[in-house]
């Protein structure tokens, strides 16, 4: 049984779906318990699923029915591992009773970010529980624990690729993707926007988005706040720019679906993005560096349209038979 956060919201919750969908066809039997309620996903989970519908920073006693919710699950489909994405999953997955095994899949370099001692306490449980790590990048750690990840095992990707004109020209438009968040720092994109006098459409929902559209507003900033969409790629024309600068990523999936869709993008120079080991035209540490690589390649979008074969590269790992397949080998080897 594995358990996210929502069917939608973010990369790990469209990874999770894209690895059910991928177990299932597989053979094997799966079942997905989402927390929180929200939008459906581009993805949909072809497995048997169980919607808590907790509302989003509901309070104590939302939490509280969630949990009694997914134990409800546990008794009924009483599964043999429980594998949980994510803070509020982790949380209420330390706290279950049964025979069940638990395992945490890490998504980011900086989890529990908002809620550090209740992230401390809920590892330590998790840790005496003896349960078993898995991250989503050989470049990642579990955070809280002394404990070393049991394996690393790559998210899947799949997403219909969008037929579009050859990207060539004049940037016309920068565009972000992603939580309203700090750490996916989108005021650093209203601030390249401002500085680079481009329009900007930012797809996303979270906290900070008020206070966005008030800057925006503020300076004058030609914005389009879209809101969530399940594929923003199909939205993507000739002269758009995509600019990731997030301040750390777990798998950086936004990226990997750019590379998908070949899209020309520039990514903030942090180590959980340079490893995709892209041109260094593709990267930038600075607002100001974002701004000066824009505004000087402004007649020349195609510059930082990532090489092709780099992108199959990437991509090639992350077919979801090939992920299933670690996961199941993974699976069969705590069973022995």
């Amino acid at each position: 049984m594995f358990v996210t956060n929502s069917l939608s919201g973010g990369g790990a919750e469209r990874a999770t779906n894209i690895l059910v969908n991928a177990l299932v066809d597989a053979g094997d039997q799966v079942s997905l318990v989402a927390i929180n309620h929200g939008p459906r996903d581009l993805i949909e989970p072809n497995c048997q699923v169980f919607e808590l519908k907790r509302k989003w920073q509901g309070g104590f006693l939302t939490v509280f029915k969630a949990y009694i919710g997914l134990q409800m699950a546990l008794w009924k489909w009483k599964p043999v591992y429980l594998v949980l994405n994510c803070d509020i999953p982790e949380f209420l997955g330390s706290l279950t009773i049964g025979k069940h095994k638990l395992i945490v899949v890490e998504h980011s370099t900086s989890p529990w970010i908002n809620r550090i001692q209740l992230g401390k306490l809920t590892r330590k449980i998790l840790a005496a529980r003896n349960t078993k790590w898995v991250t989503v990048s050989d470049h990642l750690t579990i955070w809280g624990t002394q404990s070393e990840p049991d394996i690393s095992i790559c998210n899947g990707v799949i997403l219909p690729t969008t037929c579009r004109n050859t990207s060539n020209g004049k940037i016309k438009r920068l565009n972000f993707i992603g939580r309203l968040s700090q750490e996916k720092q989108p005021a650093w994109a209203l601030e390249i926007a401002k500085q680079t006098k481009l329009p900007i459409r930012i797809f996303g929902e979270g906290l900070l988005k008020l206070e966005l559209k008030e800057y925006a507003a503020q300076h004058k900033i030609e914005s389009d706040f879209a809101g969530f969409v399940a594929n923003p790629w199909i939205f993507f024309d000739e002269g758009d720019l995509l600019i990731v600068p997030s301040s750390f990523e777990g798998d950086g999936l936004v990226l990997v679906e750019a590379l998908s869709n070949q899209i020309p993008l520039i990514a903030n120079d942090i180590p959980d993005l340079r490893r995709f080991k892209l041109e260094d035209i593709n990267y930038a540490e600075t607002i100001d560096e974002f701004s000066k690589l824009i505004v000087e390649n402004s007649k020349m979008i195609e510059q930082f349209l990532p090489d092709k074969s780099k992108a199959n590269e990437i991509l090639r790992e992350r077919d979801p038979a090939k992920v299933s397949k670690k996961w199941i080998s993974f699976l069969n080897s705590l069973a022995k």
